[in-house]
């Protein structure tokens, strides 16, 4: 009887012990291990009052991570508003687990030192050109153009690329002697591009997911753009409201809700951080909109099913406090989303969003968004999607 409770101390003993083991506080590296290359990224962990506070960095791109929790030996990091997860046994300097989507099945191993910063061996270099013409390469004679926005100072390197698919978020990283080596992670994607670079070239590749790799090239040019996402339409089109409720049969859309009102409809994907940023904005300009302007937003989703789509919609309101309706388009597919627009065969990107005057056709388009990440062309999105809200909420 006494050996039992010696036994039943000392196992108690032990789960205090390791009940009061946590992650040190302060800068980490976490690293994604695709097969064909290492995604580092930086995170810092603070120990605070009501709990861990993780924050994913990525130049000035800071991700708050507030409800991560310790599960004995496990870390447990939700990708808000993703349906993602990091997990990872841990102790006070190290980790090792996995990043999991909940809509693929297999997961990418996950690794963490403590004090380690992203990349290390930075060098000073002369600075160099901001702007860059870029020509990504999927395969041999398929290639489309993108435009670098990169800051260089002190050996360091941040910006983003802009593609006419969307922005690529923010980066983060170092050029090393003759190499430039930039990534990012947002809990959806784990960027990297890793490249040789002088003062007139650019050549590399860029990994975008875990196998899937491009060739990139570029030069310095000040003037280099793509083509520009706002386009006004001139025939007179309406949308199939009826197509855009496809993805949830017991459901459909009152069109009624939106005579003599404005219509901003956007076809997203609660998967897609470009979907994330350009959500971010409708919701804060939501508060202070004109009256008669409303908001449909409609999702596209992976590995679909009903139930994960209604599933995935609830999370992503509640997770980014989004005011407006959000429908089940259905299925991730550009064809799908078309559905619902005469005028396409597929849509551009996602998102696309598409203003609706007050008689129901449709009069302004953006094919794909520039983000928060792309300085002057957010500024731009925003006073162009401002202007058409406006002006067809103004017409008689």
């Amino acid at each position: 009887m006494k050996s039992l409770l010696l036994i039943f101390i000392g196992s108690i003993y032990c789960n205090s012990l390791l009940a009061q083991v946590q992650p040190s506080g302060g800068q980490w590296q976490g690293v994604l291990e695709y097969e064909a290359e290492s995604i580092p990224f930086e995170f810092k962990i603070e120990h605070k009052k009501k709990g861990m506070l993780i924050t994913i960095i990525n130049g000035k791109e800071q991700i708050e991570i507030k409800d991560a929790v310790i599960d004995r030996d496990t870390l447990v990091m939700p990708l808000k508003p993703f349906d993602a997860e990091i997990r990872a046994k841990f102790d006070e300097h190290s980790m090792e687990g996995y990043w999991k989507k909940g809509y693929k099945t297999k997961a990418i191993p996950f690794n963490a030192s403590y004090g380690k910063p992203r990349f290390e061996g930075g060098t000073k270099k002369k600075k160099l050109s901001y702007k860059w013409e870029l020509k990504f390469e999927r395969a041999l004679n398929d290639t489309y153009p993108a435009v670098g926005l990169f800051q260089f100072e002190n050996g360091k390197a941040s910006g983003s690329v802009i593609s006419d698919v969307g922005d690529f978020r923010f980066f983060e990283g170092i050029i090393r002697n003759d190499s430039l080596l930039m990534t990012s992670f947002d809990g959806a994607h784990g960027f990297k591009l890793k490249a040789k670079l002088d003062d007139n070239q650019l050549i590399g590749e860029f990994h975008f997911d875990n196998g899937y790799i491009e060739k990139v090239s570029g030069q310095p040019k000040e003037d280099a753009e793509i083509v520009k996402p706002f386009k006004k339409l001139e025939d007179r089109h309406r949308p199939h409201f009826d197509i855009l409720t496809a993805g949830n049969p017991n459901e459909s859309i009152d069109e009624s809700n939106y005579f003599d009102k404005v219509l901003v409809l956007q076809f997203f994907g609660t998967w897609c951080p470009n979907s994330m940023d350009q959500s971010t904005f409708l919701r804060d300009w939501y508060q202070t909109k004109p009256q008669n302007v409303e908001v449909l937003a409609v999702t596209y989703e992976p590995n679909f099913s009903t139930e994960y789509g209604l599933q995935r919609i609830e999370s992503y309101k509640r997770d980014m406090h989004i005011p407006y309706d959000i429908k089940l388009g259905g299925e991730l597919s550009k064809g799908q989303a078309a559905l619902a627009l005469p005028y396409l065969e597929k849509i551009n990107a996602f998102p696309t969003l598409v203003i609706i005057d007050k008689y129901g056709f449709i009069r302004y388009q953006f094919d794909y968004f520039n983000g928060p990440a792309t300085d002057q062309y957010y500024e731009e999105f925003k006073k162009d999607f401002l202007l058409a809200v406006n002006t067809l909420a103004q017409e008689k």
